[in-house]
């Protein structure tokens, strides 16, 4: 019997040491364009705070439901600041910084050997074109608003309505574009930029009277249980470090 009682007395001390051992986890919503910089700013975070930073990635409307209908997790970073103004009074954020700016811009093939010049292409019938769901990614509602911001709405839904393919976000246009499944798409300019797109992607830059520079705003969680560690992330990412680990990823 006394075995017995020791071995549960053992047994709840070690179970206490791992629980007092236990890191502090974090959930962060993050937008798929911003998920290689965050991920890298997470990790530093991680180290100096001995916690875990789970990310979890998708478009920036399917991030917001998520975080609505759970009511847990800690920072919010979607694609464009429109979804920080539009549900704000919802109460679900407190402090936002800008960590930089995301503009839309029109890629092609590598060669861009259809020689595609300005948006008019999407709706020339030689073209394979991509515009992402503006119910889902970031990039799909801004499309939107540059669309019509050029041509008004009739282009707008002309030009959707010619895609042979509607997307969900930004990684899922990338892939199509280096699939050869289309030949132009409107997308986050900065992802192309990166090394496994770039051998594959060009730009087309949009005039900023169509696409203005959207500001990416890191955002904590009226929720979270770890507002010191947001602090510091938050902090971090506008400091002159954070913000070079942006420029790095092609963000403005």
């Amino acid at each position: 019997m006394k075995v017995y009682l020791r071995l549960i007395f053992l047994s709840v001390l070690l179970f206490d040491s791992l629980l007092a051992n236990e890191k502090p986890q974090l959930l962060f919503y993050c937008g798929i364009t911003m998920v290689k910089p965050m991920r890298e700013i997470s990790k530093i975070v991680e180290k100096e705070e001995h916690c875990i930073i789970k990310i979890i990635q998708g478009g920036s409307q399917d991030l917001y439901d998520s975080l609505k209908f759970s009511k847990d997790g800690d920072i919010y970073l979607p694609g464009s600041d429109a979804y920080i103004k539009k549900y704000k009074k919802m109460g679900f954020f407190k402090r936002s910084v800008n960590i930089g700016y995301n503009q839309a811009a029109i890629f092609v093939q590598k060669g861009n050997p259809k020689n595609i010049k300005d948006l008019n292409y999407l709706l020339d019938s030689n073209i394979s074109t991509m515009l992402c769901n503006p119910e889902s990614g970031s990039i799909g509602k801004n499309s939107k608003k540059v669309l019509i911001a050029f041509g008004g709405k009739k282009f707008y839904d002309k030009a959707f309505d010619a895609t042979v393919e509607v997307g969900t976000d930004s990684r899922n246009i990338n892939k199509s574009l280096i699939d050869k499944m289309v030949d132009m798409a409107i997308n986050w300019r900065a992802s192309a930029f990166w090394k496994e797109n770039r051998p594959y992607i060009d730009i087309i830059q949009i005039d900023e009277k169509y696409a203005p520079r959207k500001k990416l705003m890191l955002t904590e969680l009226s929720f979270s249980k770890h507002k010191d560690i947001v602090k510091k992330l938050l902090d971090y990412s506008i400091s002159k470090e954070g913000k070079d680990i942006m420029k790095k990823y092609g963000f403005r």
